[in-house]
């Protein structure tokens, strides 16, 4: 799902001050517990409720988190009082994909028609790392539709070697 303008923008932030403090793995805990936070029904009611002021906002989501950093305090005090808290899912997943990048892990998302043994899943994941020269963090999905075969998609490139694609091939070659 791509990210908002505004979620890449407050990603990009913390993607900077993580690298400043060399701490990604540290951020990557607290962008978990500011989305986790921000789940909450109560604090949410509160946020969507127009009666409760902006310093209760803040209080209440301290309270309820009060093993943040300053720093994390600081994004939410923003997302609060621009009245994002609803970007904080795709903040975090922008920062995760750029925490990803920066440390060489490239995520792909592999879909076949059927569900694949453990030993498959360690052979794709072995030559896909061969092949990009990277490490890589392999999402699986299964539909039945692809009939056999698999569709790997890594960022915007998609490679289709799926039975449903090679037959639409055929039925094209053939019909033309």
């Amino acid at each position: 799902m791509p990210h908002s303008n505004v979620a890449r923008r407050y990603a990009q932030g913390v993607f900077q001050l993580a690298q400043e403090e060399h701490d990604l793995d540290g951020w990557r805990t607290e962008l978990g517990k500011l989305e986790a936070l921000l789940e909450d029904e109560v604090l949410r009611a509160a946020f969507a409720n127009p009666a409760v002021s902006m310093a209760r906002r803040l209080e209440l989501a301290k309270r309820l988190a009060p093993e943040l950093k300053p720093e994390s305090e600081n994004l939410l005090r923003l997302l609060v009082e621009h009245q994002r808290t609803a970007e904080m899912q795709a903040i975090r997943r922008a920062f995760e994909r750029m925490a990803d990048e920066a440390s060489g892990i490239v995520d792909v998302t592999l879909t076949s028609a059927v569900e694949l043994a453990e030993a498959d899943r360690r052979r794709y994941e072995r030559e896909l790392a061969e092949r990009l020269g990277r490490q890589v963090r392999i999402h699986y999905r299964r539909d039945p539709e692809l009939i056999g075969g698999a569709l790997i998609q890594i960022g915007d490139r998609v490679v289709d070697g799926s039975v449903r694609s090679q037959l639409q091939r055929l039925r094209q070659a053939l019909a033309g």
